[in-house]
């Protein structure tokens, strides 16, 4: 994102929140250069850009002024970024961030970024264009977008949910995964499992999964249980893809882990994951929780459905009234109110993997 664009879209969020009179004339481009420290080419280019998409008009020798027609602060927007969603994961979260924004006099735009990190910078320079207040984004798996860093530099408010951008100065709101993973092994060692495995896609660029994975080795930990390699499958690849010839790779890898260590416990690191080790269990004729024990994250609460997996459920209604309540802080200046990182603890719920 360039200077002049950073400039036009702090301008913009102003006039869409009602922060100037509309019969003053807003900034001069003498003042916007010593402001934000930069060329009067640069601050010209911001006004040519607001005026161009009908937010200002400019009189000569009079100044720049915000369009008469334009009705600012009538519906002010807050952007929702999400990965993506579904009944194990999202729904209720969006539910609730709508009606939380609502009670605040605000209204969500949603964008999906589909794990893409291209998709997802589309989508923040979209919800940027359209000018909403701030944004309530679930970051990509990975390294953060260079998008996602502009808006921290020109300290637009904006909340991670879910995950956490690792070397950003962002708010984060996000589950216990550390201590609700830890518990969850825990439980299955007490239970008198020795040999457990933790699956999951690549943990190393992903808060969520990067936790989880941690709260799995401290259990062995103070539990005194050895931990090797055969302990953690975290190559998988279909959870992110959904490809079948993934899915079939990733189910061999599995049984192999398996059979490698005589393995009588797992825990998932989300839904998706739990559903391959099913597979790959009854390849190799072994039941749930006869032979093997499985607690996985997150999981599918239909009404009348049985519950074929013990599982994690994350309070979403928690996550989202408490992101949306650190969005409005910075939307309103109140940054002394605001905690750089929530955990909202997570349940945990009896299903028909475990005993």
């Amino acid at each position: 994102m360039t200077l002049y664009e950073q400039i036009y879209h702090q301008i913009k969020t102003k006039i869409m929140n009602g922060e100037f009179d509309i019969d003053k004339p807003l900034p001069t481009e003498a003042a916007l250069q010593k402001e934000y420290n930069v060329s009067r080419i640069t601050a010209k280019q911001a006004y040519a850009k607001l005026s161009e998409e009908g937010f200002v008009e400019r009189h000569a020798g009079k100044g720049t002024f915000i369009r008469k027609n334009f009705r600012h602060g009538k519906h002010p927007l807050i952007g929702l970024v999400l990965c993506d969603f579904d009944s194990t994961f999202g729904e209720r979260l969006i539910k609730q961030i709508e009606i939380s924004a609502a009670e605040s006099g605000y209204s969500i735009i949603l964008k999906r970024s589909l794990d893409d990190h291209k998709t997802e910078d589309k989508a923040i320079k979209e919800l940027m264009d359209v000018g909403v207040s701030g944004i309530i984004i679930q970051n990509c798996h990975g390294e953060y977008t260079k998008n996602l860093m502009g808006l921290t530099v020109m300290d637009f408010p904006i909340v991670s949910v879910d995950r956490y951008a690792k070397g950003l100065f962002i708010p984060s709101v996000t589950s216990d995964n550390f201590n609700s993973s830890m518990n969850a092994t825990e439980s299955l060692i007490s239970a008198g499992h020795k040999h457990l495995l933790f699956a999951s896609s690549d943990t190393e660029n992903t808060s969520t999964l990067t936790e989880r994975r941690d709260g799995f080795k401290e259990a062995h930990l103070k539990n005194g249980l050895p931990l090797s390699p055969h302990n953690l499958l975290t190559d998988l690849i279909s959870p992110l893809s959904k490809k079948e010839e993934d899915i079939e790779r990733d189910i061999i890898k599995i049984q192999e882990a398996l059979c490698s260590s005589d393995i009588t416990g797992i825990i998932a690191s989300e839904r998706f994951v739990a559903e391959l080790c099913s597979i790959a269990a009854k390849r190799l004729n072994k039941h749930f929780p006869d032979d093997i024990e499985l607690i996985c994250f997150d999981c599918s609460e239909r009404v009348l459905s049985t519950r074929e997996f013990t599982y994690i459920r994350q309070n979403e209604s928690e996550l989202a009234k408490v992101a949306v309540k650190q969005l409005i802080y910075q939307i309103n200046g109140e940054t002394q109110k605001q905690s750089m990182r929530s955990l909202v603890p997570a349940a945990f719920i009896k299903g028909n993997s475990t005993f």
